[in-house]
């Protein structure tokens, strides 16, 4: 019997919590160039490194596996076509989805067909019997890359599609949206070091592991300049 969006997110969130108390799983990342953490955090660990230390290490669940499939200049159309080479054959449990940076450059008029893609993400990742975090991209400054207003539409869009499908959300755009002038960006559109420490913290939040005793969650970087 189909699940509704209520149940789907009842069962998710509740799922999340066994599988961080229980035997090892495989975390996979997808998303741009954000997720594979190139370039613009200058040596530094990108977001899904943070992760792999927080739970791997700090956590002790040094058998789960993180993979980081990631691919600069993706977006969530790409990823069909590739589905089983950047997903499925890790036979994962959970599938982590950001994208929306490259998606956006194609205006408000590529909003529909981003919904589609995402949501086919979701849907294939949960027959492969995995369970779904969607993640807002963060905003963008005004500049090179898309326009701000189009990312954050965008955005607006993946809230909504979490809602329809009862999808645990992480919602990076509203939270850097508030704390506007953080010095978080590599450039307009891509995170620094710092940027992907305050990603990794607000996906500790959501899924119940940031802790005050943790070395990840407690770091802080020095100043890194744009670029």
């Amino acid at each position: 019997m189909d699940l509704t969006a209520a149940e789907y997110a009842r069962r998710d969130a509740d799922r999340i919590v066994e599988i961080l108390a229980g035997p090892p799983v495989t975390w996979v990342f997808i998303g741009d160039s954000i997720t594979q953490g190139v370039t613009h955090t200058r040596g530094r660990r990108s977001y899904v490194e943070h992760f792999a230390e927080r739970v791997r290490g700090e956590l002790g669940r040094r058998a789960d596996a993180v993979v980081n499939s990631g691919v600069a200049g993706a977006t969530a159309s790409d990823v069909l076509p590739e589905f089983h080479w950047r997903v499925a054959r890790f036979a994962p449990d959970v599938v982590t989805v950001m994208f929306g940076a490259n998606d956006a450059n194609a205006g408000p008029e590529g909003v529909r067909s981003y919904r589609y893609a995402l949501d086919q993400v979701v849907q294939r990742s949960r027959d492969v019997g995995a369970t779904v975090l969607l993640q807002t991209p963060p905003p963008v400054r005004p500049g090179a890359g898309p326009d701000p207003d189009v990312v954050a539409a965008y955005a607006a869009e993946v809230r909504s599609l979490a809602a329809d499908l009862g999808v645990v959300l992480v919602d990076h755009h509203a939270r850097w949206a508030a704390a506007d002038d953080e010095p978080w960006f590599g450039d307009p559109v891509h995170p620094n070091g710092t940027g992907h420490l305050e990603l990794a913290g607000a996906l500790f939040e959501r899924l119940g592991i940031a802790g005050e005793d943790s070395q990840v969650c407690a770091l802080r970087l020095d100043a890194q300049p744009a670029g």
